[in-house]
């Protein structure tokens, strides 16, 4: 059951990853730092899925969790109050799109998945 769980939190990170890199570009054509938001949160994803794979401690589940989580957090800011203090579009809020959805629910499902990793009898003795 551990595996499947760490399977999964690998497998979401990397899809979240992978569509936070496909709108890298459209996001540099706004703003630099928006660009670079999701190039950094990209290589972070993609990047942890491979940290997961080699090394999965009770640290790394913790930043996991916590990175999933902050990402979550800007994407509920952006979508409600408006996209968070700088850039032209600072205040602004967003439109609700598929893919930038698809991407919150994987950030959520590694969130689950990790937070039941870490309960794991398995993660305890790590």
């Amino acid at each position: 059951m551990a595996r499947k769980r760490l399977n999964t939190a690998i497998m979401l990170s990397v899809v979240a990853g992978l569509i936070h890199l496909w709108f890298m570009p459209e996001h540099f054509r706004e703003w630099w730092g928006y660009g670079s938001f999701f190039l950094v949160t990209a290589i972070a994803q993609i990047g942890y899925g491979a940290v997961l794979f080699h090394a999965a401690r009770r640290p790394a589940i913790i930043l996991g969790i916590v990175g999933n989580l902050f990402v979550v957090g800007l994407y509920v800011l952006s979508r409600t109050i408006g996209v968070p203090l700088l850039g032209p579009h600072a205040g602004h809020v967003e439109a609700l799109g598929v893919l930038d959805l698809t991407a919150t629910l994987a950030e959520i499902g590694v969130v689950i998945a990790l937070a039941l990793l870490w309960r794991s009898p398995a993660a305890r003795r790590r």
